[in-house]
Order: structure tokens, then C-alpha cells, then sequence
């Protein structure tokens, strides 16, 4: 499988143009000081987060033994984290009634989905195991493995 960068982008092609409008107008509303702030600078920031903690999900399945490129992730995980970095980004905010609860439903799938990546097959990483020998290194006699010397 390749790997590849997750971007912001990925994150905001899942966003519907009026949940995009929300989260910048939410974030730049907020202010600690009675000052906006920017939403810009957050999405980047959750986005190498994220990737960071798939990497690491990855990393911790015993039996992977080779990653991708520094900041890369599976291009079949972009998807799923992109989900979770909405999430991060709105929060569910209810933009429309009844987009919530499907949002919410892709979510609980997004983490499951994360939690099976400690525990999937290496080959879903490209991490193939190793070729075994089309043919045997030493003569067998009798076509019976047990005279395989």
C-alpha cells in the first residue's frame, strides 16, 4: 500500500462548505484576551497530531516491521483520519438537523477502525513478509516432507 502526506486538505474535502464556514467563524470568534484568533494555524496542527498517533498506532503492532516516509500515513487510513480531524475541528457542532447523528455514527467507526491498526495484517502497511523459496533449498525424495534432508 502507499503512503501518503495528510494534509489539511484531506480534512476539509470531508467538511460540507457550511461546516467549513462554522469552524472558522467558532474559532475566530474565540479569544482569551477579547482578541480573535485564527482559525488557520489550528487545522495544521491537529492534522500532524493525527498522523502522528496513527504512525504510532502503527508502529505498535509487533508485526509490522517497515514504515513509510517521515509524516506519511496508508493512503486507506486518509480517509478515517480525516473524519477525526473534522471532529477535532467542529466538534460535532449540529450544522443542519439530522447531519449530526450520521457524523457521529462515522466517527465511532473512525476510531474503531484505529484501534484495529496495532493488531492488523502487516501486508495492509506494504510490509510483506518475506518470499519463500519457489523451490525447496535441499532435494526431496519420495514427494514426503518428512524425507526432506
Amino acid at each position: 500500500m502507499p503512503w501518503v502526506e495528510f494534509t489539511a486538505d484531506h480534512v476539509k474535502a470531508r467538511l460540507a462548505a457550511r461546516e467549513l464556514e462554522v469552524y472558522e467563524q467558532t474559532a475566530t470568534a474565540e479569544s482569551e484576551e477579547g482578541e480573535p484568533t485564527s482559525a488557520v494555524p489550528r487545522l495544521p496542527e491537529i492534522v500532524e497530531q493525527l498522523a502522528a498517533q496513527i504512525r504510532g498506532l502503527i508502529r505498535s503492532n509487533p508485526r509490522v516491521t517497515a514504515m513509510g516516509p517521515a509524516g506519511t500515513i496508508p493512503d486507506f487510513c486518509v480517509f478515517h483520519a480525516a473524519m477525526i480531524a473534522s471532529v477535532a475541528m467542529i466538534a460535532l457542532n449540529p450544522i443542519v438537523e439530522g447531519i449530526t447523528d450520521p457524523r457521529r455514527d462515522e466517527y465511532n467507526a473512525a476510531k474503531e477502525f484505529m484501534k484495529s491498526l496495532p493488531t492488523m495484517n502487516p501486508s495492509a502497511f506494504g510490509d510483506d513478509p518475506p518470499a519463500s523459496p519457489a523451490s525447496p533449498a535441499a532435494p526431496a525424495f519420495g514427494g514426503n516432507p518428512m524425507l526432506d534432508f
